[in-house]
């Protein structure tokens, strides 16, 4: 009996022990089951996000080919607009055009006779805005302060007539030429800068030189004038303030506006000269009529877009 007793033991202890070995086996097994099935779960998720990212780097590429071949474009389209705006300046040498002047509108305010008492209002007036402008003086030994002012400030100092005696300046090419000199060589003198801008007494169409010499002499004038290295301008507004000493206020800001509407670049005739008060008077409308027509005010130089009646 109790060797039966001792075999039944022996075989329930197997019996327990294969139990036991086999939860251990079969939870092995359903631990490996569950990570495999998280490890291609995995897989699959960093498959998905790779085509994903492979989609998103094609459309990428495509986009950056895109922007080239429109840089390109667009890189021929300014070269084309250069060569024909290179074109039209060298069958139009005078008209001085690039990409800012095709897109903006310019005031040259210019003074003639001065300097006087009435330049020095301007300036003050200039200096107040933030406006350049340009004086065609006449020689003046006393004002030679004025001069000095003018260039300092950044306005363009130039050549009007030393004596402004039209009989005089007029008689012959020669006297013209001196009574050029004469002043080129003050303001120089005086200013340390030499002139380069001139504009003629009464325009370069005046009618004064055949009058007091017989002949065209501005056909003799303005070749020896170039040849000095001057640019000359004349004017294509006119405020009429020479028609009388004291032109009315109004008619003279009436006379500018009016005339610059249609303008790109608009050279204003205006005087300083000790009796033209008026000028002085009408200046402040004169620049906010200007400025709200879309002008920016400029100085003349040589460079400057050129106004000439011959």
């Amino acid at each position: 009996m109790k060797l039966r007793s001792a075999r039944k033991k022996s075989q329930l202890g197997k019996i327990l022990i294969f139990l036991f070995l086999a939860i251990i086996f079969i939870g092995s097994t359903g631990f490996l089951a569950r990570q495999t099935i998280y490890k291609i779960n995995q897989s699959n998720e960093t498959k998905k996000e790779l085509s994903i990212l492979e989609t998103d780097k094609i459309s990428l590429e495509k986009e950056v080919n895109d922007i080239a071949v429109k840089e390109d474009d667009l890189k021929n389209q300014v070269a084309t607009v250069e060569q024909k705006l290179e074109e039209i300046k060298k069958n139009n040498p005078d008209a001085n055009i690039s990409f800012e002047e095709t897109n903006k509108k310019y005031a040259y305010l210019t003074f003639d006779d001065g300097p006087s008492k009435n330049t020095v209002k301007i300036l003050d007036f200039l200096r107040a805005n933030g406006i350049k402008a340009t004086f065609f003086v006449i020689g003046d030994y006393q004002k030679e302060d004025i001069y000095k002012r003018i260039v300092e400030e950044g306005h363009t100092l130039a050549v009007h007539s030393n004596t402004h005696k039209y009989r005089e300046i007029y008689r012959n090419s020669d006297n013209f030429m001196k009574d050029v000199h004469a002043l080129s060589e003050l303001l120089e003198r005086t200013t340390g800068v030499k002139p380069s801008v001139l504009r003629f007494p009464g325009g370069s169409n005046n009618a004064l030189g055949k009058r007091y010499s017989g002949v065209d002499i501005m056909g003799k004038i303005i070749p020896q004038i170039e040849k000095d290295g001057f640019a000359y301008f004349d004017w294509n507004v006119d405020s009429g303030d020479a028609n009388k000493n004291n032109e009315d206020a109004q008619v003279i800001i009436n006379n500018v506006l009016n005339q610059s509407k249609e303008k790109v670049h608009a050279i204003i005739l205006m005087h300083d000269a000790a009796v033209k008060t008026t000028t002085v008077d009408a200046l402040p409308e004169i620049v906010q009529g200007l400025r709200k027509q879309g002008f920016i005010f400029k100085e003349l130089t040589p460079e400057s877009p050129i106004v000439h009646f011959r």
